[in-house]
């Protein structure tokens, strides 16, 4: 945990098209991130690979989805607030979180007083291992896909179109949203991998990924839920709110793995890749105006947004220290002592991810209590509430397994009540207290 004491929980593309990536990318200069661009990214690149069952459609015609929607209220929301006397949910209190003395914190007398050796990004702002990633492009796509769909009131079914087309750009959202991984589940096992498929998109073969959903979680379980939300949106079926809510779920899903993944294969395959971490989460923005992500994390908790941006500052000083004259050795091939420096960045960078994700779910949490206890719509809330909230089941099993149980139970609750989702709330704040 990464606070002195726990916080108080109460109930009351216009995308470039990408090249190969490198495992020895080899820079000789560090260019500032001031003037973003649409260059390739890492492992994130589109490479020759052999055939798979999950190949993506640029198309723009309105396909033919399920209707499915969530399990919740069928109606605007009718709860008295009667219902509600006594639900007092607290603010935000992070006042008495601390980083831990072995955390990289370049803000702070630029890292002069912690444990980590001098490096480039000791200084700010983030610096470049290459050149201006396309995960910018990506972004950008998904601020316009926000901008159609979840920012608005009842888009159209052309708003749903005109999303889709952002969504299916050349070397865009989609394109790597069918291959990601969790990395926080174990890898497939190489002896099962299809020797005609890279090794990043062993996932997009079908039977791998229907072997392996939790860590093949992209083509798993984000790309149905995305698919099926679009068609129905573009058909004009059902609710589009609910549609439009489901979609920014997955994709803030995919948003948050992305961040962790990338900065791992910074590591492990391509040094560029620490590029695509900070782009995934900033959208190549400055740290105090970032979009995607960043932007919401950033508007309801400042210091969940500070503390990702150190891990993301960890891994790039990290990626700093383990070169040799601008040659960047991969992970396996340094010694032990800078091997245990990186899984220290990364665990802190994953720390600040969890609880800054979870400040998203919370504030939807108490949106949702808010609506209920006004008798005001909730069922596009907790369609969003459904897809996302389910994502932190795994890491708050690991903190604390009663109050995991309570949380997992209300992800699969027909219509939750306030007090219930109110409840859902402290056990969420007592799970993931800091950053």
């Amino acid at each position: 945990m990464r606070n002195l004491a726990l916080c108080t929980a109460l109930v009351a593309l216009t995308a470039c098209p990408a090249e190969d990536p490198s495992t020895t990318d080899s820079p000789t200069t560090d260019p500032t991130t001031d003037t973003p661009g649409t260059e390739t990214d890492g492992t994130d690149t589109e490479t020759t690979a052999g055939p798979t069952t999950d190949t993506p459609t640029g198309t723009t015609d309105t396909p033919t989805g399920t209707t499915d929607e969530p399990t919740g209220t069928t109606d605007p929301g009718t709860t008295t607030e009667g219902a509600c006397d006594g639900i007092d949910i607290p603010a935000i209190d992070e006042s008495g979180c601390e980083p831990l003395a072995s955390d990289y914190r370049p803000r702070e007398n630029n890292s002069a007083d912690d444990e980590w050796p001098a490096c480039v990004s000791d200084m700010g702002p983030y610096t470049l291992v290459d050149s201006p990633p396309s995960t910018i492009a990506r972004i950008v796509a998904y601020e316009n896909i926000a901008d159609l769909l979840w920012r608005k009131a009842d888009p159209t079914s052309d708003d749903f179109t005109a999303a889709r087309n952002e969504y299916v750009l050349p070397e865009g959202l989609e394109s790597r949203l069918v291959r990601r991984e969790d990395l926080h589940y174990p890898p497939i096992p190489e002896n099962e991998w299809d020797p005609q498929v890279d090794a990043d998109k062993q996932c997009t073969v079908e039977a791998l990924a229907a072997k392996y959903p939790e860590r093949c979680v992209g083509p798993a379980a984000m790309k149905p839920i995305v698919d099926e939300a679009f068609a129905a949106g573009q058909a004009g079926e059902g609710d589009p709110n609910i549609h439009a809510a489901r979609i920014h779920g997955g994709l803030l899903w995919f948003l948050y793995l992305s961040v962790y993944k990338e900065a791992n294969t910074c590591a492990t395959v391509a040094p560029k890749d620490c590029d695509s971490a900070w782009a995934y989460y900033t959208g190549g923005e400055p740290i105090d105006g970032p979009i995607g992500m960043g932007a919401e994390v950033q508007a309801l908790s400042g210091n969940a947004h500070e503390r990702i941006h150190d891990g993301i500052m960890a891994a790039r000083c990290w990626r700093d220290i383990a070169q040799d004259m601008g040659n960047y050795p991969l992970l396996d091939e340094l010694p032990t002592e800078q091997q245990d420096l990186f899984e220290q960045g990364w665990e802190q960078l994953d720390q600040g991810l969890h609880r800054g994700y979870a400040v998203i779910v919370r504030d939807h949490m108490q949106k949702y209590v808010d609506a209920a206890c006004s008798s005001a719509e909730t069922q596009a809330l907790w369609a969003f509430l459904q897809v996302a909230g389910p994502v932190l089941d795994r890491e708050a099993e690991e903190r604390d397994a009663a109050a995991a149980a309570a949380l997992t139970g209300l992800w699969t609750a027909e219509n939750p009540g306030p007090e219930d989702v109110a409840k859902g709330i402290a056990a969420l704040d007592a799970i993931f207290p800091c950053p």
